[in-house]
């Protein structure tokens, strides 16, 4: 694993939600400690946001000069200003203690990680790919031309704070997302290797006990992975002994509770970050059902209710990311349960000396299978960090636009017909 710090801690050092200078310890080994310049800097890059959010809401609050201009829309954007700055607040609230927590996490995983390298010296060049989703680009893409556009928009209207108070919550929500993934991509590439230690060592004990001698014409495995100078497999039994496999099951503990760490750390934010871009994202897809179905020929107010509808859909596709490397986190992280049965069956072959590993083995495979019920990854246990969650946020979705089409907002759009 590349021990260099990922580009997400470059941007919330621009966006003000990293307190520390870096992730690495200094000469004395010790963690970093809090940087007066970079908590000033959060102060005022906060401070500066909240004077745009009080501008922003006493010029709303001013009549409106255009009376052909419906007041669904200063509802909207009201909405969608009170909800940012309500996510903001809670994302600054907690930034000391995730921070914090964050620096153990990414301490966890690197010694975890030279552990695997000392103990088992036949991985240490084992490297796990950790593939890049084209959701990321394209979802930043997609929020800096919708940036540029809300931009434009409140440029030609003169509402120069409107700009600050509505795209700087967009952009702090998709880097705090970007991080919550990094972390937990890092947590599924060393289980990853731990999954690929334990099946190269059952690989090794099925050859030697039951050669298998493939059928004419039959085409080998291509997906296997051989990390031991490509050999089919091992000879003797020094790739994992007793010893090496109990310390396996401390290591796979360790970062089953680092996953649990981690994710009680950006709970808070999760939640806040679902919710906004749950009711900004319904609430401009509700206007734009309205105008679509009232005049589909008010090409105007069809754009703004566009831009305003499609400003979450980059948050939106950043969380379906965020649930597929949760969701892979957690199918690897108890595919070893599934390793651990398959090694229990070869008790004649390596448990026969050491009845002790295997009663061990036995209860943690177990106790395993039993914790695959549990979500590893949740918002403080209100909702599941995996595919299930896109159900219960359609389902969700569709009851309440169902409700938000029974309002009758002819009288207000007819203004712009006038």
């Amino acid at each position: 694993m590349d021990k260099s710090p990922p580009h997400t801690t470059v941007w919330s050092k621009i966006i003000g939600l990293q307190l520390y200078n870096s992730y690495a310890a200094d000469a004395d080994g010790r963690m970093p400690s809090l940087s007066i310049v970079r908590l000033l800097y959060s102060i005022t890059l906060f401070g500066s946001y909240l004077v745009g959010f009080y501008k922003t809401v006493e010029n709303m609050l001013s009549p409106d000069n255009d009376p052909t201009n419906p007041t669904i829309f200063k509802f909207a954007y009201m909405t969608q200003i009170c909800s940012g700055v309500l996510g903001t607040i809670i994302c600054y609230a907690s930034l000391w203690h995730t921070d914090r927590m964050k620096c153990i996490f990414v301490e966890g995983i690197q010694c975890s990680n030279m552990k695997i390298n000392d103990r088992y010296y036949q991985f240490r060049n084992m490297q796990v790919p950790a593939k890049q989703s084209i959701l990321v680009p394209l979802s930043i893409g997609m929020l800096f031309i919708l940036s540029l556009c809300e931009g434009y928009a409140q440029y030609n209207l003169a509402n120069y704070f409107t700009i600050i108070a509505i795209v700087y919550p967009l952009w702090m929500f998709h880097v705090t997302i970007l991080e919550f993934t990094t972390l937990v991509k890092s947590t599924e590439c060393i289980v990853t290797k731990l999954n690929w230690m334990l099946d190269a060592f059952l690989e090794s004990l099925q050859r030697q006990s039951t050669p298998i001698v493939s059928a004419k014409g039959e085409k080998k495995a291509l997906n296997k992975v051989y990390p031991i100078s490509r050999r089919p497999y091992v000879s003797e039994h020094e790739l994992i002994s007793g010893e090496r496999l109990t310390y396996m099951f401390v290591i796979h503990e360790n970062v089953a509770k680092l996953g649990e760490f981690i994710n009680r750390a950006y709970s808070l934010q999760l939640i806040a970050i679902v919710t906004v871009t749950f009711v900004n994202t319904l609430f401009g897809f509700f206007i734009e059902t309205k105008l679509l179905f009232w005049n589909y020929q008010m090409l105007d107010l069809i754009l703004r209710a566009c831009r305003y509808a499609f400003e979450c859909i980059p948050a939106c596709l950043l969380i379906y990311n965020m649930l597929v490397v949760c969701a892979a986190t957690h199918t690897e992280l108890f595919k070893s349960a599934s390793l651990l049965h398959k090694l229990l069956q070869y008790k004649a072959n390596y448990f026969i000396d050491d009845q002790a590993l295997f009663e061990r083995s036995k209860a943690i495979a177990l106790q395993l299978l039993h914790r695959k019920r549990f979500p590893l990854f949740d918002g403080s246990g209100l909702f599941r960090l995996d595919f299930t969650f896109i159900f219960s946020v359609f389902s969700a979705a569709t009851s309440y636009l169902i409700v938000l089409l029974q309002f009758d907002l002819s009288k207000d759009l007819e203004k712009a017909v006038i």
